[in-house]
């Protein structure tokens, strides 16, 4: 029955070192570099506007790396609970067993010679007993590997707790400098987007006249391609949001980013997604990327390592959170930056 038990508690440890193990890897990557700063200052519209791209594509990937950490950091909170709990149980039973091995001990030298007894029960602990397991002729074989495995256990369960909170603490370190940069970028492209206005209206002055379209103006979709189930309602849900202002980490119903837009919309039809775009990609099927394939309701996933998801609506259109600054809105499909398409239907 001891045998069992131990047994029992051997394959408990398992996993919870494997889990622990596992989730060191999962921790966002430490090397990742610094937002690029531009390189001088723009001396006109068109040149903050580069720059204003540049910053927001960087904020986009950044913005999504975050997404991500946050999940791995509520996976990790459990692994480190369960750890935590596993350690405590473990404690628990090696005290208890810790006492069993005093009466093992003098039951069975009860009749040894006094210099050898005196010696044993006068040790200062358990774990002095355990040291001297190889000194004690007369306990059976059996009972000593049973105590001995005991304390294994208690140590390694008691050192996958550790791991686990060192992960943890790791990957609470990486999201803060994570969103450290994220402040920075944010910062950065609201003194660009605000030179871009700047210089936009002193352009327009010099022509005479002049205007641009607000970055909240909505282009003519035509009639969009028959709908029908979940698709149709998820389409609906995300063109019902044009105009709402992308913010990080938002999913609605007042602003969005890229990845929640899409959870939001696809909420509505009943469909559960993550709230990062790389972790999106993994849903429904993948279909061919192609105008004769694609349908509405398809999400479209752009660039390499993924950091954006927009909804396909048919005629060549998407609908998405853009970046910082900017507004739900739907555009013509980014061909050229476009790497996979999925189908949640």
């Amino acid at each position: 029955m001891a045998s069992n038990r131990l047994h029992s508690r051997l394959v408990r440890l398992a996993v919870v070192t494997a889990i622990s193990s596992v989730t060191v890897g999962l921790l966002p990557g430490t090397g990742q570099a610094a937002p690029a700063q531009p390189a001088a200052t723009p001396k006109t519209a068109t040149e903050a506007a580069r720059q204003v791209a540049q910053l927001g594509e960087q904020l986009e990937s950044l913005s999504e790396e975050v997404n991500g950490a946050r999940i791995r950091m509520a996976k990790l909170h459990t692994v480190a609970d369960k750890a935590t709990k596993a350690a405590k149980t473990a404690d628990a039973q090696y005290a208890t067993l810790s006492g069993e091995v005093g009466k093992i001990v003098r039951s069975t030298y009860m009749s040894a010679p006094f210099g050898q007894f005196t010696t044993l029960m006068t040790s200062d602990s358990p774990q002095d007993f355990l040291d001297q397991l190889g000194t004690l002729e007369r306990m059976s074989e059996q009972r000593g590997k049973v105590i001995g495995s005991v304390l294994r256990v208690k140590q390694q369960l008691d050192q996958a707790r550790d791991t686990a909170k060192k992960a943890l603490t790791e990957a609470r370190q990486q999201y803060v400098s994570a969103r450290a940069k994220q402040r920075s970028l944010d910062e950065q492209i609201t003194k660009y987007r605000a030179l871009y206005n700047a210089l936009s209206a002193r352009e327009r002055a010099q022509l005479n006249g002049g205007g641009s379209a607000s970055r909240s103006s909505r282009i003519p979709i035509g009639s969009l391609p028959p709908m029908s189930g979940r698709a149709k309602v998820a389409v609906s849900a995300a063109l019902a949001q044009q105009g709402k202002p992308y913010v990080w980490g938002a999913a609605g119903p007042g602003s969005f980013d890229c990845s929640g837009l899409m959870m939001y919309a696809w909420g509505q039809a009943g469909v559960a997604l993550p709230h990062q775009s790389a972790q999106q990609f993994s849903y429904g099927t993948h279909v061919p990327l192609d105008l004769a394939y694609l349908r509405p309701g398809d999400l479209l996933f752009f660039y390499s390592p993924i950091h954006h998801v927009a909804m396909y609506i048919g005629n060549g259109l998407q609908v998405h959170a853009p970046t910082s600054g900017d507004v739900v809105k739907v555009v013509g499909v980014d061909w050229s930056n476009l790497v996979g398409a999925t189908r949640l239907t």
